[in-house]
């Protein structure tokens, strides 16, 4: 999919408004939406396998990202308020699910390397917030790299690619971030 087109998509809604500005955005989520929906999918197989579908997770992100009525630059600035948009939905979602069990539990996350951020996901929404709770301690630009490959579920070189880095600067910050995500989540004194 061409950069350019997408930017010129963005530049339009930018400068459009009411029923016009739907049909730009609903041509650019068109171009998107197997990005946004294979990031949908992998979040979701970490999940249980409750009511939420990815195609529901990317519906609801769009229609939060279409509230927001702000100017997306390019690609990448739509894909990152895209992750942003579905890590927001699943927290609510585990919030929700975890507030009806409430107890102990044992933590058994494992940063991986080759597939994306965070396994063993699944069946665990309290997991999901603590992560979430961690990602806000870190930079931004660590927060965007997590996003794309977790929520988004890129590989650490199309990853590197969206944010303008390259393969070297991306795996070493990578491995920070895996550091300082272990050791926040491995925390009992983190967590809450």
């Amino acid at each position: 999919m061409p950069d350019g087109e997408i930017t010129q998509l963005l530049g339009r809604m930018s400068r459009e408004s009411g029923e016009v500005r739907k049909r730009t955005y609903d041509e650019l989520v068109s171009l998107l939406y197997q990005d946004l929906r294979r990031g949908a999918r992998l979040q979701l197989n970490r999940e249980r396998a409750d009511s939420l579908q990815p195609t529901i997770l990317v519906h609801e992100a769009y229609e939060r990202l279409l509230g927001y009525r702000m100017p997306f630059e390019n690609r990448e600035h739509f894909l990152n308020a895209a992750a942003t948009a579905m890590r927001r939905i699943l927290i609510e979602r585990a919030r929700r699910l975890s507030s009806a069990k409430r107890g102990n539990r044992q933590v058994s996350a494992t940063l991986d390397e080759e597939c994306t951020a965070v396994s063993q996901l699944s069946h665990d929404p309290e997991l999901l917030i603590d992560i979430d709770r961690a990602l806000n301690t870190l930079r931004p630009d660590q927060v965007q790299l997590v996003e794309l490959r977790f929520f988004i579920g890129y590989t650490l070189e199309e990853a590197a690619e969206i944010m303008g880095l390259n393969r070297e600067a991306a795996k070493k910050r990578w491995e920070t971030i895996k550091t300082l995500l272990y050791d926040k989540l491995s925390d009992p004194g983190q967590r809450t």
